[in-house]
C-alpha cells in the first residue's frame, strides 16, 4: 500500500471502528431493552444510525449490515414469542429497504459526480492553455478534480502527457496510479518525470511505484537509475538497484558491484540481490570483487554468487572461507550450498581438509539451510568416516 494512501486507510479503519461500536450498542439494546425489559419497539430506531452511515460510506453493501441487525431482532423476537413475529419482520425489512434505497442513491450520485469531474479534469489536462492566471486556475482545478478513475481512463487512451501531469498532482493516490499507468504504457518519454517522482521528496509508496514503472520501461531508464545509485537517500539507492536487477541489462553490473560497498547494509543486500537477478554475466565481475573489494563488497559479492548459483563461483567462494572478515566467511559458507551438489561436495572437502574442522563446524553450526539438506543426505552413504561426521554435523539443527 502506498504511504500516500495511509490517510484513506486510516479513515477506512475509523469508519469500521465507528460501525463496530454502533453495532455493539445495537446488540446491547437488543439484549437489555428487548430481552430483559420486554420492550419490543422504539429502541430499534437506533438501528437506523449504523445502517444509514454504512449506506453513505459503502453504498448498497450496507444491506449486509441491515440484514444482520434485522435478522438479530427477528430471531430474538421469535425466540421470545415462540413464533414468527410479523411486527419484528416488518421492522427488519424496513432496515434492509432503507439500506438498499440510500445506498443506491449514494452510488448513483458518486457515479454522476465522477463523470462530471472526469470531464472537467480532462479539459484541464488536455487543453492548450498558456501559463498565467488562467493556467494557475486550471492547475487548481486539476488538483481538485483528478481522481483514480480519470487516470484509468487516460491510461486506456494512452495519453502519456496527461498522465505525466497527473504524476505531479498533489494527491498521492493519483500520483501512485499515474506512475503505475506510465509503467504499463512503457513510453520512454515518461522516464524523466518518473525519475523526478522517484528521487524527489515523495511519499514512499509513490516512490516505489515510480521505480517499478521505470523497471517496466526498461533500457531507456538504465542511465538515470544508475545515477540514482549515488543518491544521498538510501531508499532511492536500494530501490534503484532493485529496478536495475529487474531490467536485467548487463550494463548495470559494474555500478551494482560498486554499490556492494555501500555504507548501508540494506543497500548492500539489495545490490547483491539485483546482481543475482542479472545472472551469469555478473559472475566475472563478482569474482573480482570477492578477491579485491573492501569487506562489504566481498560479503555482497559472495551472497550474489550464491544467488546466481553458477559453479564458476565455487573456487572463489572456497577461498573466501579463509577471509579475515567473519561476515565474508559467513556469506561464502551460505553461498556454497546454493551451488547444488558440486558446491556441497566442495564444502565438505574443504571442511575435511581444514586443520580444525571441528572448530569450523561449531562456528557455522546449522548451515547449510533446507535447500542443501537433501543433497547432504544423498552424500552421506558414500562418505568416509571423517566426511560423514562433518555432514552429520552440518545437518544438525
Amino acid at each position: 500500500m502506498a504511504f500516500g494512501d495511509l490517510t484513506a486507510s486510516r479513515l477506512g479503519y475509523a469508519r469500521m471502528f465507528i460501525l463496530a461500536g454502533l453495532v455493539a450498542i445495537c446488540v446491547l439494546l437488543e439484549a437489555v431493552v428487548h430481552v430483559y425489559l420486554g420492550i419490543t419497539v422504539v429502541y430499534t430506531h437506533f438501528f437506523y444510525i449504523p445502517v444509514v452511515l454504512a449506506a453513505l460510506w459503502y453504498g448498497v453493501r450496507s444491506v449486509i449490515l441491515a440484514a444482520l441487525l434485522g435478522g438479530m431482532h427477528l430471531l430474538t423476537s421469535s425466540a421470545i414469542t415462540g413464533s414468527l413475529d410479523t411486527g419484528a419482520l416488518g421492522r427488519a425489512l424496513m432496515l434492509v429497504l432503507a439500506a438498499l434505497v440510500i445506498g443506491a442513491v449514494v452510488e448513483y450520485m458518486k457515479r454522476e459526480q465522477e463523470q462530471v469531474l472526469s470531464q472537467v479534469a480532462s479539459a484541464a489536462l488536455q487543453g492548450e492553455v498558456q501559463r498565467g492566471g488562467l493556467w494557475e486556475n486550471l492547475e487548481e482545478w486539476k488538483a481538485r478534480t483528478l481522481s483514480s478513475a480519470n487516470v484509468k481512463r487516460l491510461k486506456k487512451e494512452g495519453n502519456v502527457p496527461a498522465l505525466v501531469q497527473a504524476l505531479r498532482n498533489r494527491n498521492p493516490g493519483v500520483q501512485y496510479d499515474a506512475a503505475e499507468a506510465l509503467g504499463e504504457l512503457g513510453d520512454p518519454s515518461s522516464v524523466g518525470p518518473l525519475m523526478a517522482a522517484f528521487s524527489g521528496d515523495r511519499y514512499s509508496g509513490v516512490r516505489w511505484k515510480a521505480a517499478e514503472a521505470l523497471a517496466r520501461i526498461g533500457v531507456p531508464a538504465i542511465g538515470p537509475l544508475v545515477q540514482a545509485l549515488s543518491h544521498p537517500d538510501e531508499d532511492v539507492r536500494w530501490m534503484a538497484a532493485i529496478a536495475l536487477g529487474e531490467i536485467g541489462d548487463p550494463q548495470a553490473i559494474g555500478p551494482l558491484v560498486r554499490l556492494l560497498g555501500d555504507p548501508d547494509r540494506f543497500v548492500q543486500s539489495r545490490a547483491a540481490f539485483a546482481l543475482g537477478e542479472l545472472g551469469p554475466e555478473a559472475v566475472g565481475p563478482l569474482m573480482a570483487a570477492l578477491r579485491e573489494g573492501d569487506p562489504g563488497t566481498r560479503e555482497g559479492a559472495a551472497r550474489a554468487l550464491g544467488l546466481i548459483a553458477d559453479t564458476r563461483g565455487i573456487e572463489p567462494l572456497l577461498g573466501a572461507l579463509g577471509d579475515p572478515e567473519e561476515t565474508v566467511r559467513d556469506a561464502a559458507l551460505s553461498a556454497l550450498p546454493m551451488m547444488g551438489e558440486e558446491g556441497i561436495r566442495a564444502l565438505v572437502r574443504f571442511l575435511k581438509g581444514a586443520g580444525d574442522s571441528e572448530a569450523i563446524i561449531e562456528a557455522f553450526h546449522g548451515l547449510p539451510d533446507h535447500r542443501a539438506s537433501e543433497t547432504l543426505r544423498a552424500l552421506l552413504p558414500g562418505a568416509d568416516e571423517d566426511s560423514a561426521r562433518i555432514i552429520r554435523a552440518l545437518l544438525e539443527d
